[in-house]
């Protein structure tokens, strides 16, 4: 009898059926890995006892998390093992644990060895470090580095689910909320991104901290591998990392990511929200026959923008009201005519900072339910932006508090999304629906589709990143 193991692994990365194969190796039991089609199928001789406990134990102390591990499903079958050799390529990820021992114990020959490579995942060739600076003082755009992992739960309010994803082998960036207020007084946020030591560089920076009382460092982010966790859904905003990978489908950048996702959920044909800071809002289709773009927001131009409010006799008396009440804000819209429309918002809500992160990290300091009819209309030309930004002025106008407009621009965005998608649905009776881009890392943007469009079940990519 055999103890076959069916590994559900949403990634064609090899590393985590490499470390299989090194715990079957170290063990010493008769066992065979493979992996395909997004399983591992692992297979153990139940016969020596001996062997099958220290596999266990050896599995329990050094085989690390994945993102992307599902679920697991454990049988006995009476089959015949075929013992194989599982070769893994070689991965930009983090330390495995059986590394950061040897690294951490004084008494090891690789303590504190900067040179030390991880080929724990059967890999021929551990991959090199960074050259990242690390530093206890913060500047504007740092990531933090968790140096003293002990102190995580009084420093941030995160979750369980957040942690199992902050400590995986990938080595992520999340964005969490700041609960020390040394921290918050020191980074002037209350949201910031963080990371755990993902290399032999960061590792020992991080031992050097801890070791002079030092909770955290700051470092540039580099958004190598940004994550967020909505729900139950893991999903991958940015990827320089190299983590996840696309085919060549299509010549266009944006298309060829849709087609990319689109091939990762078995889609013949489907219907894409593009929500992209960096590539412009668009929806898109793909079927057999290629892709293409159904709709795409218009490049803002603030200048224009102006300009036609100021034609239009119902939105000129609101820039009058607007430029009374608040002549500070008009006039730096006026001298800063290059701002995209995340800059133009947040200066319209006078936030600190002027990006879509400032406006995104605002929303989400609203608990509250439900948020206020933001216009999201579109014209001959495309997106009506003077009604979308000239609604944003009223509602300032109105008292309406910051985070509270925040929050319903993003509501807003969501509700534009399942309207147009079921416009487009009904045109060109296609039922399935794709979700790509970087404006996803808002959570209320996030759980809006999740909530309100529900039943229409739109398919989050796994494996793939949502962005450049």
């Amino acid at each position: 009898m055999a103890i076959k193991q069916v590994i559900e692994f949403s990634s064609d990365n090899e590393y985590f059926t490499g470390f299989l194969q090194n715990i079957i190796d170290q063990s010493g039991i008769s066992g065979s890995v493979e992996q395909d089609d997004g399983k591992i199928v692992l297979i153990l001789d139940d016969k020596d006892g001996q062997k099958l406990e220290r596999f266990s134990s050896l599995a329990d102390k050094s085989l690390p998390h994945s993102i992307f591990l599902g679920d697991i499903k454990t049988t006995q079958e009476d089959i015949e093992i075929k013992p194989n050799k599982f070769s893994s390529k070689t991965y930009n990820i983090g330390l495995c644990p059986q590394c950061l021992e040897v690294l951490t114990d004084p008494a090891s020959e690789d303590y504190l060895n900067d040179d030390l490579r991880c080929t724990h995942y059967s890999n021929e060739i551990g991959y090199y470090n960074d050259t990242t600076f690390f530093t206890p003082h913060y500047t504007e755009g740092c990531a933090l580095l968790l140096a003293d992992t002990s102190k995580i739960d009084e420093l941030f309010i995160i979750t369980k689910e957040e942690k199992e994803v902050l400590f995986s082998i990938e080595k992520p960036t999340i964005k969490v909320t700041i609960l020390d207020e040394e921290l918050k007084s020191i980074s002037g946020k209350n949201y910031i991104s963080i990371k755990a030591p993902y290399n032999v560089r960061s590792t020992l920076a991080a031992l050097n901290a801890k070791d002079s009382e030092i909770s955290y460092l700051f470092f540039q982010n580099h958004h190598d591998l940004d994550i967020v966790k909505v729900q139950q859904n893991t999903t991958i905003i940015r990827d320089s990392k190299g983590i996840t990978s696309l085919v060549d489908l299509n010549e266009d950048k944006v298309l060829n990511r849709f087609l990319n996702i689109s091939k990762e959920a078995g889609f013949q044909s489907s219907l894409g929200a593009n929500m992209s800071v960096k590539n412009n809002i668009s929806f898109l289709l793909s079927n057999r026959v290629g892709a293409e773009y159904l709709l795409k927001f218009q490049e803002f131009k603030l200048q224009t923008m102006l300009e036609n409010m100021q034609q239009n006799e119902i939105q000129s008396k609101l820039l009058a009201n607007f430029e009374n009440k608040f002549p500070q804000i008009m006039d730096e819209l006026k001298n800063n005519l290059s701002y995209n429309l995340f800059e133009t918002i947040c200066a319209i809500l006078e936030l600190n900072g002027r990006s879509f992160e400032i406006l995104s990290d605002k929303s989400l300091e609203f608990r509250g339910n439900g948020g206020l009819k933001i216009d999201t209309f579109f014209k001959a030309e495309g997106f009506d932006y003077e009604a979308f930004v000239g609604s944003i002025m009223s509602f300032k106008l109105a008292g309406v508090e910051e985070h509270y407009l925040a929050y319903s621009i993003f509501e807003a965005f969501g509700d534009m999304i399942i309207s147009t998608l079921n416009q487009l649905k009904a045109k060109h009776k296609i039922e399935n629906f794709v979700m790509m881009g970087d404006m996803f890392e808002n959570a209320i943007l996030y759980s809006r589709i999740l909530s309100k469009f529900q039943l229409s079940n739109p398919y989050f990519a796994k494996s793939i990143a949502f962005d450049d």
